[in-house]
């Protein structure tokens, strides 16, 4: 009996690698592949133990993350942490920083805006009230597509969500500066142009 929480993750992680999701070079990390009938009954099995395995999976997510500073330098390249987040997120879907790592990762460095934005939508829709991810799905419309209005309405929400006064006045700060932006872009300033005279 000892040995059933270790068995049900060894079978869990075998289900999603026969499947491909925890190969680095796959093309989709989309809700879809959730759908995999083996993977859900593996996780029906794993009931409360699924939050534990999220957990110990997190701090080897960590523990690689560490590793692979001190050997290669930027984490943000790591593209082998993504299946281990993803496993997490289906593991325990309000485990928010799982979906905010990979959030950034992938609308990062890694430019896949549109798999980034689609995990993190599905982050939000199972934590409504977390600050975290609407603040981070805000930062990667800035990064993917400088799109100053609608990063500025997930910006606003995540501070309407914080509660921390740091985070408050952070996130106020961006705000009026991403609001500088779209008053910018609406109100372009005045050149120093000269206009010619008029005989």
């Amino acid at each position: 009996m000892k040995r059933l929480p270790a068995l049900i993750a060894a079978l869990a992680v075998a289900c999603v690698w026969s499947e491909g999701l925890l190969s680095a070079n796959a093309p989709r990390m989309e809700q879809a592949s959730v759908d995999n009938a083996a993977l859900r009954t593996v996780m029906a099995m794993a009931g409360q133990f699924r939050i534990v395995f999220a957990n110990l999976l997190w701090i080897k997510v960590d523990q690689y993350h560490h590793e692979y500073i001190e050997q290669h330098g930027d984490w943000a390249q790591d593209t082998d942490l993504l299946p281990m987040l993803r496993m997490i997120t289906w593991l325990d879907p309000h485990f928010v920083q799982a979906y905010q790592v990979a959030g950034f990762m992938l609308s990062g460095r890694l430019h896949r805006y549109e798999h980034a934005r689609q995990l993190l939508e599905e982050g939000i829709r199972n934590n409504p009230k977390s600050f975290e991810l609407y603040e981070e799905m805000g930062m990667a419309i800035l990064r993917a597509r400088k799109d100053y209005r609608e990063a500025y309405a997930f910006l606003t929400k995540a501070l309407s969500l914080a509660t921390d006064e740091f985070d408050q006045k952070r996130l106020q700060r961006f705000c009026n500066t991403v609001r500088r932006k779209i008053e910018e872009e609406t109100n372009p300033p005045a050149t120093n142009q000269k206009t010619p005279a008029h005989d």
